[in-house]
C-alpha cells in the first residue's frame, strides 16, 4: 500500500482496480445526481406562469367531471367551489354515469339555481362497462366552449382563481398542464405517499417547463377541442387508462403547451388507503407506452440514484477510513441538495407534503419502482386494466 503513495489512503492493497471502480462509480453517480437535481428539478422553482391579459378574460372554459359513483360529497363540498370560479365565460359539465336516480335528481335541482352547471347522462348497460375515455368523449361533445379542463369528483380547486389560471394558459396554446396535491389522509405510509406524489409529478412538470411535455394528470388537465379532434380522439382504446399520460404526448408540443403552477392553479385531491397502490399499478401499465426518451431519462435517474447509495455504502464499508469519510461527505452533500430542491419544488407547487420523510422516499423509491416493474412483467393480461376488466 505504501507504494501507492497518497492513493493508498483510498484503496485496499491488492484490490487496486476494484477500489478504483468503486470510487469511480461513486464520483460519476454523484455528479449525475447533482446535475439531475439542480438542472432538471431545480427549474420548477424559477418558472413563471403566463401573465394576465385581456385575451385571457375572453377565453371560454368548460370543466368536465366524469361521475362513476353517486358522490354526494362532491355535490355538497367540491362543486360549489367549481361554480364559484371568478372566470367568465365558464361552465361545469357533469357526465353522470352512476345510474343512481337520487343522485340524478339532486343534480337536476342544482341546475335550476346554477346556470353555469350542465350535465349529461350515460345510460348504464349491464355487461357493457363505460370507460373513462367514453365518458370524457361524451363530456367533450356536450361542452359549450372550445377550451376544456378535466378533473375528478375527488378534487377541489385551491382557489376561486383556478379557472383564471387555465384561461391564461389557453391564450395561444392548445394544452394546459396543472398540478394536483394530495390532501392528508389516514393509512400506512400516507406521509411518504404525499411526498412521492410531489416528486413523481415534478418529473414531468420539469420536462414540460423545459418545453418537452409528455404527461399530465386527469385531475388538472386542459386541452382544446381542436387538439382533441385533430388527434382523432383518445389513443390506446384497449386500455381503461392513459387518458392523460398517454394522450398528452399525442397532442402536446413545445409550442402548443403551457404550464400553470402555484396556489391558485393547484388542485387538491382527497384519496383513500389503497389508492396509491392502484394508481402506481395503473401507471406501471401505461409506462411501457411512454416515449423511449422518457423511459430512458426516468430509468437513468433511478439507476444513478441507486448506484450512488450502493457505491457510497460499499466505499464506507470496504475501503480505508479516509475513503469512507469522503463517501459520507458526498452522501451528506447530495441529501442536503435533494432536500433543498424538494422544499423549493413543494413551495412553488404550493404543496404541503411532509418533507421530513423525504429521505425515506429517496432511499426506497428505486427499489419500489423496479419491484413494481418486475411484478408487472409477470401479471396475467386479464389483470392489466384493459377495458374488459374494469
Amino acid at each position: 500500500m505504501n507504494d501507492l503513495g497518497f492513493l493508498g489512503n483510498f484503496v485496499v492493497e491488492g484490490y487496486l482496480w476494484q477500489s478504483l471502480v468503486a470510487l469511480g462509480v461513486l464520483a460519476v453517480a454523484f455528479v449525475v445526481q447533482l446535475c439531475i437535481l439542480c438542472a432538471h428539478y431545480g427549474r420548477i422553482a424559477s418558472y413563471r406562469n403566463p401573465a394576465p391579459s385581456p385575451e385571457a378574460d375572453k377565453v371560454g372554459i368548460s370543466v368536465i367531471v366524469p361521475l362513476f359513483e353517486a358522490d354526494f360529497r362532491f355535490l355538497d363540498e367540491s362543486l360549489p367551489v367549481f361554480l364559484a370560479q371568478r372566470h367568465n365565460p365558464y361552465e361545469v359539465v357533469l357526465v353522470n354515469v352512476t345510474g343512481n336516480e337520487d343522485f340524478t335528481e339532486h343534480i337536476k335541482l342544482l341546475k335550476i339555481t346554477n346556470p353555469r352547471l350542465s350535465s349529461t347522462i350515460m345510460k348504464v348497460v349491464p355487461h357493457c362497462p363505460i370507460s373513462t375515455k367514453m365518458a370524457l368523449n361524451v363530456g367533450i361533445k356536450a361542452a359549450k366552449y372550445d377550451n376544456l379542463v378535466f378533473t375528478l369528483p375527488t378534487c377541489t380547486p385551491r382557489s376561486e382563481r383556478w379557472a383564471d389560471m387555465f384561461a391564461r394558459g389557453f391564450v395561444d396554446h392548445d394544452v394546459v398542464l396543472g398540478y394536483t396535491s394530495l390532501l392528508p389522509f389516514n393509512g400506512a405510509g400516507h406521509r411518504t405517499i404525499r411526498v412521492a406524489n410531489l416528486m413523481l409529478s415534478a418529473r414531468w412538470i420539469a420536462d414540460a417547463v423545459k418545453g418537452h411535455p409528455w404527461r399530465g394528470v386527469l385531475s388538472n388537465l386542459g386541452f382544446t377541442k381542436k387538439a382533441y379532434y385533430d388527434a382523432r380522439g383518445f389513443n390506446h382504446l384497449n386500455l381503461n387508462a392513459g387518458e392523460d399520460d398517454l394522450f398528452v404526448p399525442k397532442i402536446a408540443t413545445k409550442k402548443n403547451t403551457s404550464v400553470v403552477l402555484g396556489g391558485p392553479a393547484t388542485m387538491n385531491r382527497r384519496v383513500w388507503p389503497g389508492w396509491w397502490k392502484e394508481e402506481r399499478t395503473r401507471r406501471a401499465i401505461t409506462y411501457r407506452h411512454y416515449p423511449l426518451r422518457v423511459r430512458f431519462a426516468m430509468g437513468a435517474e433511478l439507476w444513478t440514484r441507486a448506484l450512488f447509495f450502493l457505491s457510497a455504502l460499499a466505499v464506507a464499508l470496504f475501503l480505508p477510513s479516509v475513503a469512507g469519510y469522503v463517501a459520507l461527505g458526498l452522501f451528506v452533500v447530495r441529501e442536503v441538495v435533494a432536500m433543498l430542491i424538494a422544499a423549493r419544488t413543494a413551495r412553488r407547487l404550493s404543496d404541503r407534503a411532509p418533507l421530513a420523510v423525504y429521505p425515506l422516499y429517496d432511499f426506497v423509491a428505486p427499489a419500489k419502482e423496479w419491484a413494481r416493474g418486475v411484478k408487472q412483467l409477470f401479471t396475467p393480461k386479464k389483470h392489466k386494466w384493459n377495458s374488459k376488466n374494469t
